[in-house]
């Protein structure tokens, strides 16, 4: 039966047999893709989080260093951009929107396969439909007066097989083009997200920062300020100082007197 189909839809039919494969090979290189690449992996986000929020940055860097996936690397790469502080805000947000560039686009590999089937599917369906159509009226034209209905019925037929074809392959290359999209826009927003909450954060850093070198001066000043009024009392009062000749007489004794 499906000898005949493909024999019956001509040279078109192959063609759409032949972009069904390549929408297949495109579906299965992206599962394999997602679940290879980590791309489902949100389980350390928290842990990660709260490191971040304790201001623990180099341990948050390790966490995210032993995890794979695009959440992982923005997030690691976020954190290093905070760590160094010779930076300036403008070279950090260029760094991260680099390096998220790079992540989506090897997201959204092959995406455009999908879309091209989707696509010039039914557009090959209407082509290979409308060939038949000519071929059928042509035949018609060839028998003269001597019009056979069931002749034109199945020129018809044969001609509407490609149109099923293209939409077969252009309705679930569709489908996993949507499904596909819609998984990349949520890692896009959670990339977003997660490296918004870490450059926010870097505020509270600093702030932190200013008031411990605030408690460190003010510790420093009261080291130096009760470091100075022990030397002031011991200048008033020196201590070992002779206080009478009785004292002197008896640190001085007279060993010549038996």
């Amino acid at each position: 039966m499906l000898d005949i189909i493909f024999v019956k839809g001509g040279f078109v039919m192959y063609v759409i047999v032949a972009l069904s494969i390549y929408v297949l090979g495109i579906i299965l290189f992206k599962a394999y893709q997602f679940f290879t690449g980590g791309v489902f992996n949100t389980q350390f986000i928290d842990r990660a989080m709260m490191l971040i929020k304790r201001g623990e940055l180099t341990d948050a860097s390790q966490l995210l260093a032993r995890e794979k996936g695009p959440l992982a690397r923005i997030m690691r790469v976020s954190v290093e951009c905070v760590m160094n502080r010779d930076i300036t805000m403008k070279s950090r947000e260029s760094e991260i929107a680099r390096v998220g560039s790079a992540e989506l686009r090897y997201l959204e590999s092959q995406m455009r396969g999908l879309e091209m089937a989707s696509s010039i599917g039914p557009l090959l369906g209407l082509l290979g439909t409308v060939i038949g159509m000519v071929a059928a009226f042509s035949k018609l034209a060839e028998s003269g007066a001597r019009v056979d209905p069931s002749q034109l019925a199945g020129g018809i037929w044969q001609a509407l097989i490609t149109t099923v074809g293209g939409l077969v392959v252009a309705v679930p290359a569709m489908a996993a083009y949507y499904l596909i999209d819609s998984l990349i826009e949520r890692v896009r927003a959670t990339m977003r997200d997660v490296t918004i909450q870490t450059l926010a954060l870097e505020d509270v850093f600093i702030k932190n920062e200013k008031e411990q070198e605030k408690r460190d001066i003010l510790e420093r000043e009261e080291r130096a300020r009760k470091l100075m009024e022990e030397q002031s009392n011991l200048l008033a009062n020196p201590r070992g100082a002779p206080q009478s000749s009785s004292t002197l007489h008896l640190l001085n004794p007279s060993y010549n007197k038996f």
